[in-house]
């Protein structure tokens, strides 16, 4: 394991840091990661048993980023197993509770499957890596790009929802051992139209469907306050967050301050800082931008965004270099504080909000402020489960192509209502064809006497 240090952020910083979250990092890469700009304490000494192993190196070359896997000896196999082992130990978030990586004996197991035969090819080691680190996290992936490009979930198949067809080949045996989970049948695919769309049902209910909240919709996702005002003056309004797999949290978090005056509960917040960290985030960034995935009005702030991530990592290295040693990865936590909503009063109206298995990461957060809401309803199917860790990094294993895609940021819902790859329930289930026309009748009739209940016990008492 790499040195590692906790700093922790006073409640009353964390909500200017989230909305400095496009240039914290930078000011995190000055000669103490500029602690006293966010109001936190400098990272304290490490002093290691042993000496630490050299700084690596996990940026992803430009030509690299989509290129072609390679079969590889088990020799170089094994290599790249120790090159994601580093990766997870220094920049995985992972889940609270749970170490970043896999135990030094699942690790001798691996080496010793990897051992077993000549050659691997890139499916066969990445389904290999995928089991040796698999946990239950909704956004941890294994694969390659290439011509005929590999995604594997990492989350156990023994998770809710996840259930294998058929055992399939692992690193592990015996009480180790896990299966391979097949795509899940329930996630739908996104939803075509723009980003944001303010429409009607039949009876006159607003419906405002959200489809994304990815950095690249910026200009879109910016009248999200102006269209809550707006919403807000009706009796009842429908939000569809159907599809909405995710992308900047600072969008969802506006939007729901919007809709209230009442003090909602920030999210708990853990990031990790370190030089993997950021060329992971970087290496995703420059990935979006070479795939043309950041439509043209958006690209100027990506791009601002990512210099930022790239400068981190070369200060965060400059500093290791002067030090003659590695830099230390450090958690930073930022407790949940305590967000007043920015509207002119209560919400008044019935607020629906409909959600599908598409419903993931800042689609989630989003449910968990509008939650606290008193009366807001939840409607739909179950969310995909994919909230508790985040901000991905992409690392590429550099003798065979096999990517691994983690998050190093881990979040905590205030109420405690959400589990990781079940996600959050809906107060009232919907299916069928025509589940807006369901949404907005009940909108139209009120919210049921446990959404009320859920809002009444919405406490920011310090925890």
């Amino acid at each position: 394991m790499p040195p590692k240090s906790s700093l922790r952020r006073p409640r009353r910083a964390a909500t200017a840091a989230r909305s400095c979250a496009s240039v914290a990092w930078a000011a995190l890469a000055g000669a103490a990661l500029s602690c006293a700009a966010l109001a936190c304490a400098p990272a304290p000494a490490v002093a290691p048993s042993q000496a630490p192993a050299p700084l690596r190196s996990l940026r992803i070359a430009d030509v690299d980023l989509d290129g072609e896997p390679r079969t590889v000896s088990s020799a170089e196999a094994i290599l790249d197993l120790d090159d994601a082992r580093y990766a997870f130990e220094h920049a995985y978030a992972g889940l609270d509770g749970r170490p970043p990586a896999p135990s030094p004996l699942a690790l001798a197991r691996a080496e010793a499957a990897l051992r077993g035969r000549a050659a691997w090819r890139p499916g066969e080691l990445a389904r290999l890596l995928r089991d040796v680190f698999a946990a239950p996290d909704g956004h941890l992936a294994f694969g390659h790009g290439g011509r005929a490009p590999l995604r594997l979930t990492a989350a156990p198949a023994a998770a809710p929802a996840l259930a294998p067809a058929a055992p399939a080949a692992c690193a592990g045996r015996g009480a180790d051992a896990r299966t391979e989970a097949p795509p899940r049948p329930l996630d739908p695919p996104r939803r075509p139209g723009p980003p944001v769309e303010l429409t009607q049902s039949r009876d006159g209910v607003p419906v405002l469907a959200i489809r994304t909240f990815s950095a690249a919709a910026a200009p879109a996702l910016a009248a999200l306050p102006a269209l809550a005002a707006e919403l807000r003056r009706a009796p009842a309004f429908v939000v569809d967050l159907r599809g909405n797999a995710g992308g900047n949290y600072l969008f969802a978090e506006r939007f729901a301050l919007a809709l209230t005056d009442a003090p909602l509960c920030a999210l708990d917040e853990r990031e990790v800082i370190s030089v993997a960290a950021a060329e992971g985030r970087a290496n995703s960034a420059r990935r979006r931008l070479a795939r043309g995935d950041v439509p043209p009005e958006a690209r100027p702030r990506f791009v601002e965004h990512l210099a930022a991530l790239e400068r981190v990592a070369g200060a965060l290295r400059g500093r290791a270099a002067d030090r003659a040693a590695a830099a230390p990865r450090v958690d930073l936590t930022t407790r949940g504080a305590v967000v007043r909503g920015r509207a002119a009063g209560p919400l008044e109206g019935r607020a629906v909000f409909l959600v599908d298995r598409g419903c993931a990461s800042a689609c989630e957060m989003l449910l968990a402020l509008v939650r606290q809401i008193p009366g807001v309803l939840v409607v739909g199917q179950n969310t995909r489960g994919g909230m508790s860790v985040g901000e991905l990094a992409l690392f590429r294993l550099p003798r065979s192509g096999v990517t691994l895609s983690l998050g190093t940021r881990a979040y905590r819902d205030p109420l405690g209502d959400f589990v990781e790859l079940r996600g959050f329930e809906p107060d009232v289930r919907l299916d069928g064809a025509d589940v807006v026309e369901g949404a907005a009748a009940l909108a139209l009739r009120g919210a049921p006497s446990g959404a009320r209940r859920r809002g009444a016990r919405t406490s920011c008492a310090p925890r």
